[in-house]
């Protein structure tokens, strides 16, 4: 997959075949998201043009909103690249969101970002908006589009008959429910994190990315994996960690349930099975450590080990 980073102020010339475009923030890439981008790969394949996603960075409610300086994403740009590549996408437009891109008229929009970029069938949620204002939509993109490109909408996804969206995910990581946010992920929530402290041979901290979307704060049976192997775990979010500032250096308290080995690497993914129990700050120190041991062995019912 190519990846391409465009902008109001970018002018370098790009190399690019005739292609079907899935558009959209797509946070999460959840199963709305991934039958608009597998709608697209498909008329892609039937015409045999390239396939391509197009998004923007930052989130638009960093630029529009004032008061919000910093966007926490359930997919990171890079999460949200290598999951595109792994669908199989061709080309990757990632699209600066800013005050001038916020200012463009839905026809600027268009003849900038889809026309210019050889799109010859545009793909999106019915919701989809563009331009100033989010003027543009589904309904006028024809119109825009001039008969320069054709487009397919895709109605809405939903799971247990509401809609799935990123909202939704978020709303059910702010209440811990990380095995509901699975089904409508269609896979495992995730972070990455980095080795920061080891305080035994089966536990230490890893610093997570503040661009994150954490769930709620609590104990959590993960599993944890490197490019060695797949443990099984303990993980806990404090309290502290959920402010969701721009500076806050988050981080995640990681119990392994099996020893690791000595020579364990930088990186890690920690993935999500479930929430075991919250933690009240209101406890004594002791208390909270005595709870902590009781989870663990919750833990290790849940992933049945003995």
């Amino acid at each position: 997959m190519k990846t391409f980073r465009l902008s109001q102020s970018s002018s370098d010339s790009i190399d690019l075949e005739p292609n079907v475009t899935a558009v959209g923030f797509f946070d999460g890439i959840h199963k709305g998201h991934q039958q608009v981008i597998s709608t697209a790969i498909k008329k892609a394949h039937e015409l045999s043009l390239k396939s391509a996603v197009m998004t923007f960075d930052p989130h638009p409610s960093v630029v529009l909103k004032k008061e919000k300086q910093h966007a926490h994403y359930i997919t990171p740009l890079k999460e949200k690249e290598e999951i595109l590549e792994n669908m199989g996408v061709d080309y990757l437009f990632v699209i600066h969101f800013d005050k001038d891109l916020a200012a463009l008229s839905p026809q600027s929009f268009v003849d900038e970002y889809f026309a210019s970029l050889k799109v010859e069938h545009v793909v999106a949620g019915y919701d989809f908006s563009y331009g100033h204002k989010g003027k543009g939509s589904m309904e006028t993109l024809p119109e825009h589009a001039k008969g320069r490109f054709t487009h397919t909408v895709v109605r809405k996804v939903a799971q247990d008959e509401d809609k799935v969206s990123s909202t939704r995910i978020r709303a059910l990581l702010d209440e811990g429910n990380v095995s509901e946010v699975q089904k409508l992920l269609g896979r495992k929530f995730s972070v990455r994190g980095e080795r920061s402290e080891k305080t035994s041979k089966t536990c230490f901290s890893i610093d997570i990315s503040s661009s994150y979307y954490l769930p709620h704060p609590g104990i959590y049976a993960v599993t944890i994996s490197n490019d060695q192997r797949d443990y099984k775990g303990m993980a806990i979010i404090e309290h502290d960690q959920l402010t969701r500032s721009e500076t806050t250096n988050q981080k995640i308290c990681l119990h392994f349930l099996e020893s690791s080995d000595s020579n364990v690497p930088a990186e890690f993914i920690v993935y999500f099975h479930q929430l075991i129990r919250e933690e009240n700050l209101s406890d004594q120190l002791s208390e909270r450590s005595s709870q902590r041991e009781k989870a663990k062995e919750d833990i290790r019912q849940f992933f049945r080990i003995g």
